[in-house]
C-alpha cells in the first residue's frame, strides 16, 4: 500500500512501500492553477501504476490533470511508469540533458551501469556472450520494467524550474547516474535529492560519476540551507547534516575497508569484490562497479597502485 506523507502546502509525497530495490521511487505531486506536476512517475508494471493512479485519485490528484513530469534520471524505478501518464494526460516531460539519450533509448543504460565491466572479472556470468538484456532483467527479475520517453525539455546545472509555488534550482548530482539532478528551492529551504540522500546508499559506477561524483554531489546538497529533503527512497528528512553525513560516512567506510584489506599485501580485484559484497547476487553488479569507482579515486589520490587485476597499497 502506498503511503502519502504530510503535504507541504501544495506539495505531496507519495511514498513507496519499501525503500530497497526493486521497490519504486517515491513520487512528488505539486498542485498549481493548471493542474498537477509530478516529480518521478515511479516503477512501471501494471501493479504499481494501478496503485499510484488509485492513490492519486483518492487524494484529489486526478492523473488526467498532470501537465508536467520532471524526472531526476533515466532509471526504471523513477521513470518506468511514464507511459501510463503519457497515455492519460500527455504531459510535458523534463529531465537532464545528460540522461535524455538513455530516456530515448534505454539500451544505453548498459553503458552507464558499466555492466560489461562485470564480464571482465566474472566471465562465467557471460553477460555479453549470452545476449542478456538489461531491460529484460528489469522486467523479469526486478518486476520494475523500464520505459522510454522523448523529453520535451532538457535542463542542466543552474537552470530554474517554476513548479507551482516552488522555484527550483537544478543541481547536477552525478554518481548514481551521469545526469542525475536534484532540485533546491532556496526560499522554501527544501530539496528533492533523488537517489543521492535517503534511506539507502545508491549504487554507483564509473560511467555514472562514481564515488568521486557521489561525494561531490553530497557536498553540493550540503551547501544549501535546507529544512526538508525529499528523497527518492525513504521518509522525509529534516536533519540535512545527519542525513548527508550518514551517506558520506558509508561511502568512506568502504574506502577504509579496501585500504585495510591491502594493508599487508596485494589483493586480486575479484577477491576484494567478494569481500566487499559477500552475497554472490551483488558481486557482478553492483560490486564490480562500486569497487572500480573507489579504486579510481584511490589511484587519483596516489594511495594505491594497480597492475592488471592486482591492487596494492602505495608506499
Amino acid at each position: 500500500m502506498l503511503v502519502v506523507a504530510e503535504p507541504l502546502e501544495n506539495l505531496v509525497m507519495i511514498k513507496a512501500e519499501k525503500p530497497l530495490w526493486p521497490a519504486s521511487s517515491n513520487v512528488l505531486v505539486i498542485r498549481d492553477y493548471d493542474g498537477l506536476i509530478m516529480i518521478e512517475t515511479g516503477c512501471g508494471g501494471e501493479g504499481f501504476t494501478k496503485k499510484l493512479v488509485s492513490e492519486m485519485r483518492s487524494r484529489g490528484l486526478p492523473p488526467e490533470r498532470v501537465h508536467t513530469v520532471v524526472l531526476s534520471h533515466a532509471h526504471p524505478d523513477h521513470m518506468g511508469g511514464i507511459n501510463t501518464f503519457l497515455e492519460i494526460s500527455q504531459p510535458l516531460v523534463i529531465m537532464s540533458e545528460i540522461d535524455a539519450p538513455s530516456a530515448r533509448n534505454p539500451e544505453l543504460l548498459t553503458d552507464s551501469f558499466d555492466i560489461l565491466l562485470g564480464d571482465k572479472y566474472f566471465p562465467e556470468m557471460g553477460f555479453k556472450e549470452s545476449g542478456i538484456s538489461l531491460l529484460s532483467f528489469f522486467k523479469k527479475v526486478s518486476k520494475c520494467p523500464m520505459a522510454s520517453a522523448e523529453p520535451d525539455k532538457t535542463v542542466k546545472e543552474g537552470d530554474k524550474l517554476q513548479l507551482g509555488d516552488y522555484l527550483f534550482e537544478v543541481l547536477h548530482t552525478p554518481g548514481h547516474s551521469p545526469g542525475h539532478i536534484s532540485l533546491v528551492d532556496r526560499e522554501e529551504k527544501i530539496c528533492y535529492a533523488g537517489d543521492m540522500v535517503g534511506k539507502v546508499v545508491a549504487w554507483y559506477s564509473p560511467s555514472s560519476g562514481g564515488v568521486l561524483g557521489y561525494l561531490s554531489s553530497l557536498d553540493k546538497i550540503e551547501g544549501f540551507e535546507l529544512e526538508k529533503i525529499y528523497p527518492s527512497h525513504g521518509e522525509i528528512i529534516t536533519d540535512k547534516g545527519k542525513a548527508v553525513n550518514q551517506i558520506r560516512g558509508k561511502l568512506l567506510e568502504r574506502e577504509k575497508y579496501i585500504l585495510n584489506e591491502i594493508e599487508n599485501g596485494q589483493k586480486q580485484f575479484r577477491e576484494l569484490v567478494e569481500k566487499l559484497f559477500p552475497s554472490p547476487n551483488q558481486q557482478f553488479f553492483p560490486g564490480v562497479q562500486v569497487l572500480e569507482s573507489h579504486l579510481i579515486k584511490l589511484e587519483k589520490e596516489k594511495k594505491i597502485t594497480r597492475q592488471n587485476s592486482l591492487i596494492r597499497k602505495k608506499g
